[in-house]
């Protein structure tokens, strides 16, 4: 056997048991951390960009990004979610013609307006609160509760007769229900796609569309075979059984929702930002208008009651491709570029609604008009994602944004249909309504370049926002 050399020895004493066994564990765990380094990497991790969340997600997988059951599953989960909370203000057409016509006939189409307005209202301030108590992991909880609601506030509606219960019940308490689901499809699906978010987000979005042609269909054949009551009984039970399932399906990445994000309006000194909410709001002040208004404006030019109930349906079946069509393309160009050719489009083709006088020129409207909306409707929500500093604001900045957007639901709707006139020509008469949502929206095309220009130092510059 050969002899150590005396430096060798030294070197031999100096490697302890402890210190073998430790190099030993390192060797078979290469990826464990000291808790200094735990902490710097959760320091840096926490300023990731919201459009970089995939890259951490990656590091520390959950559940896979951009792929998997898991990351699909969500997709399904967020349709129902948004099936019965943004689909309930789509398929509220139904209810404002059954009570000028039915229930309450005393009451002026501007004030039943109000119901529908206050529930979008409610819908969208609800995501506040809602997306604070995602950020903090709160996800089945905030289901439950607004599953809870939605359900308390039909079976009231169904009891009562008079305006300011049913303004209650339907306007408030279903709005806070749907309000504090709204955010929870938009949030987790940033959380689980990012090459895909906005195409996995759109395709989630659908559920809006398609609650709002099948809840019309449905209650429009369910008041006339069963009664109010019991219709809206009904709707509530099929509320409650597909939630359970959402309630099943959704989840949320580990890394996330753990500490929360600090609420606060200092979130608005970031310009880009804080103008693109400015946009957003006047998108939601003036693209619900049709949707409100398309029934009644048919029926005064003396469309048949069947097919001015289907003029809103077939709006809602173009809507469908319209939320995912777009975003298909805005996961490549983004969502700034992408919705600024959409609002043009949506401002033509709501200045073309006094020509349509004929119910070929109404469906052909109720087409376009509805794919298009698709994309200016839901691509703002993953939009303020993209334009979110960090993973941990996505939640109070989503919130936040829907919040200040809120104002535009709750007076968009109601001040356009006060512009209505009382005269026998028609088209007169809405002419104003169409104009006014046709004015706002321009109002945001001009505030979504001015986001662009903040974001890329000019308007005309080349990239993706």
């Amino acid at each position: 056997m050969a002899r150590l050399t005396p430096a060798q020895n030294r070197w031999q004493q100096q490697q302890s048991p402890t210190t073998t066994v430790a190099k030993m564990a390192d060797e078979r765990q290469p990826l464990l951390r000291n808790s200094t380094e735990d902490a710097r990497h959760s320091s840096r991790a926490s300023q990731i960009p919201a459009h970089e969340v995939t890259a951490s997600a990656q590091e520390h997988p959950d559940y896979p990004v951009d792929r998997g059951v898991v990351a699909w599953v969500q997709v399904v989960g967020g349709f129902i979610l948004f099936a019965n909370s943004w689909g309930l203000p789509n398929a509220f057409g139904v209810f404002q013609t059954y009570y000028v016509d039915t229930l309450m006939p005393a009451q002026d189409a501007s004030s039943i307006a109000w119901i529908g307005s206050i529930q979008l209202f409610f819908t969208t301030v609800g995501c506040l609160p809602g997306g604070a108590l995602l950020d903090c992991g709160y996800l089945k909880s905030i289901i439950a509760v607004g599953t809870g609601l939605e359900v308390i506030g039909l079976v009231l509606t169904s009891f009562f007769k008079g305006f300011w219960p049913i303004l209650f019940a339907q306007g408030v308490c279903m709005g806070v229900g749907s309000g504090l689901m709204a955010i929870i499809p938009v949030a987790v699906l940033a959380m689980f796609f990012e090459k895909k978010r906005m195409l996995a987000t759109g395709l989630a979005s659908t559920g809006a569309s398609v609650a709002g042609i099948a809840y019309t269909l449905s209650m429009r054949s369910l008041f006339v075979s069963v009664g109010f009551a019991r219709a809206v009984r009904i709707f509530a039970l099929v509320i409650l059984v597909t939630n359970v399932i959402a309630f099943a399906a959704m989840k949320l990445q580990l890394q996330y929702g753990s500490k929360g994000s600090k609420f606060g309006f200092h979130h608005f000194k970031d310009l880009p930002y804080a103008v693109f909410v400015i946009a957003f709001t006047l998108f939601v002040a003036s693209s619900f208008v049709p949707f409100f208004f398309i029934q009644e404006y048919a029926l005064n030019l003396g469309v048949s009651k069947d097919m001015a109930f289907n003029l809103l349906s077939i709006m809602n079946a173009a809507n469908i491709f319209g939320r995912f069509v777009p975003n298909f393309i805005a996961d490549r160009y983004g969502g700034v570029n992408t919705l600024l050719p959409l609002t043009i489009a949506c401002i033509i083709t709501i200045c073309l609604l006094p020509l349509a006088q004929t119910l070929s020129s109404l469906i052909a409207i109720s087409i376009a008009y509805g794919f298009l909306s698709g994309g200016v409707i839901i691509i703002p929500g993953p939009t303020i994602t993209d334009l979110s500093p960090t993973n941990a604001e996505i939640g109070v900045r989503l919130g936040l944004a829907y919040l200040v957007a809120s104002f535009g639901g709750l007076l968009g709707n109601p001040l356009t249909g006060a512009i209505k006139g009382d005269g026998r020509n028609t088209v007169e008469n809405f002419s104003g309504v169409w104009f006014c949502a046709a004015a706002v929206m321009g109002a945001g095309f001009v505030a979504l370049v001015a986001t662009r220009w903040l974001k890329l130092g000019s308007p005309f510059a080349i990239g993706r926002v």
